[in-house]
């Protein structure tokens, strides 16, 4: 019986960090099926194409600590600008509620304008 000599690591492999963790999701069969097509069109091995998208994606925060004050000022002044249609509806006194209307309009201007960009036209 011959024993062959295995081969041994290039002195390349040797450098490389070793990748431990392993990162998983979840895609319909259309969704893995454009992956796929993809990883061809790129040339690249799946782990490959993954790790390379992974790593060069531009990330965006949802929103800032302020634009998420700005959005519950927004949305409690929204709530009270309901409140005054109620009022005006019930008493059928609309110039009664108007000059509210047109003040609490102003203050949500204000607040929209100092929500950040990513807000505003999404």
């Amino acid at each position: 019986m011959t024993f062959t000599k295995r081969k041994s690591a290039s002195k390349d492999a040797a450098d490389k960090p070793k990748k431990l963790r392993v990162v998983s999701v979840r895609l319909t069969e259309e969704e893995y099926q454009q992956v796929v097509e993809n990883c061809r069109k790129a040339g690249r091995k799946l782990s490959d194409f993954w790790r390379r998208a992974l790593l060069n994606a531009k990330i965006t925060a949802l929103a800032t600590p302020e634009d998420m004050a700005i959005l519950r000022q927004i949305g409690s002044m929204s709530n009270n600008l309901n409140q005054l249609a109620t009022v005006a509806n019930a008493t059928k006194d609309f110039k009664l509620v108007s000059w509210e209307v047109q003040t609490r309009s102003k203050e949500l201007k204000t607040l929209y304008n100092n929500l950040s960009n990513d807000w505003k036209h999404n």
